[in-house]
């Protein structure tokens, strides 16, 4: 399937889970949207629809839900030179959602926590991981909250990772 006809799939099986009146059509749809993260183009669908200001509430949770996940547990699929822009979408979603919604702002943070678990303390720059997210707060004053949230969650994740 194509990259904008899978969004649209994503996009109609999740209508289907949240408003359908069928159960059998919701399970269908969950089954669906499951078997869809464990897929390599999961990292890429999920991305654009984040990215996609024409998503609504219920798409933007699950694409970050299937990001922070698709980072936590499946970080291997991706060649290495995938990291800076993971990183840099990454970023752009944390400022983009700081002021919410909070679940989606979560999940983001958490992916970018667990992306620090998996790449090497060089691979952010000079001093870490803390060194960049000190760059970005102070280039990104009005983005705090997202800030704020990633320091709260990135020792769990160290701690657990």
């Amino acid at each position: 399937m194509a990259g904008l006809e899978l969004q649209n799939t994503v996009k109609e099986a999740l209508n289907a889970l949240y408003h359908h009146p069928d159960d059998a059509i919701r399970m269908q749809a969950d089954r669906w949207l499951q078997e869809f993260q464990r897929t390599l183009d999961a990292w890429q669908v999920a991305d654009n629809l984040l990215h996609d200001a024409s998503s609504n509430l219920e798409t933007l949770i699950f694409c970050s839900q299937t990001l922070r996940s698709k980072v936590q547990r499946d970080f291997e699929e991706l060649p290495s030179e995938a990291f800076r822009p993971l990183r840099d979408s990454l970023t752009s979603l944390l400022n983009r959602f700081h002021q919410g919604p909070p679940k989606v702002r979560t999940q983001i943070s958490l992916a970018v926590a667990a992306l620090a678990v998996h790449v090497s303390v060089e691979d952010w720059g000079d001093g870490g991981i803390m060194y960049w997210l000190k760059a970005e707060m102070n280039s990104h004053t009005e983005c705090i909250p997202s800030f704020l949230e990633l320091l709260k969650v990135l020792p769990e994740l160290h701690y657990t990772g």
